[in-house]
């Protein structure tokens, strides 16, 4: 794991502290039944975050992921996502490797458990289970660069950063 991973995992503290992180995931649950993806998104500006960042992270996401629907396999070529589970339940798939996801501030948990270091390129998919699933992302690319590949059909996405 990287040696910054602290310094995200505060920065993941101060976000879920503020009323407006709340708000976001309201606003993107409400959202949710409206679309036929399995996830819905909004960046975060990254200025607005006052724990330090590491250098090279240049975005940061919301995701709120729909209840018993997979994510659908894909990877980011051009970015290491740095990403960890905030509400709900499921299991990940990343590369060869599946696991139950561990929950933000789990204390049984160390950062290891809770986070997921993401390399450019590796497939991964995420399982919520019985409820919406959300995750707060960081990414190495900025938020106008995030592109992403369905393992499935090769369809490239690139996000719109909806802030």
């Amino acid at each position: 794991m990287p040696e910054y991973l602290p310094q995200l995992h505060e920065a993941v503290a101060q976000l879920i502290a503020r009323p407006e992180t709340h708000s976001l995931v309201d606003s993107l649950k409400k959202q949710l039944p409206q679309t036929s993806e399995p996830f819905v998104w909004s960046a975060i500006d990254l200025q607005s975050i006052r724990a330090q960042l590491p250098d090279s992270i240049r975005s940061c996401w919301i995701f709120v992921l729909k209840k018993d629907v997979p994510s659908g396999c894909h990877y980011h070529p051009n970015s290491i996502q740095h990403m960890v589970m905030v509400e709900g339940e499921g299991s990940s798939k990343v590369g060869p490797d599946s696991r139950e996801m561990k929950l933000f501030g789990d204390p049984d948990s160390s950062l290891d458990d809770v986070w997921y270091v993401i390399p450019e390129g590796m497939p991964h998919e995420f399982f919520p289970k019985g409820q919406d699933v959300v995750v707060l992302s960081f990414h190495t690319c900025t938020s106008d660069e995030l592109e992403e590949i369905s393992c499935d059909s090769g369809t490239t996405r690139n996000y719109d950063p909806r802030f």
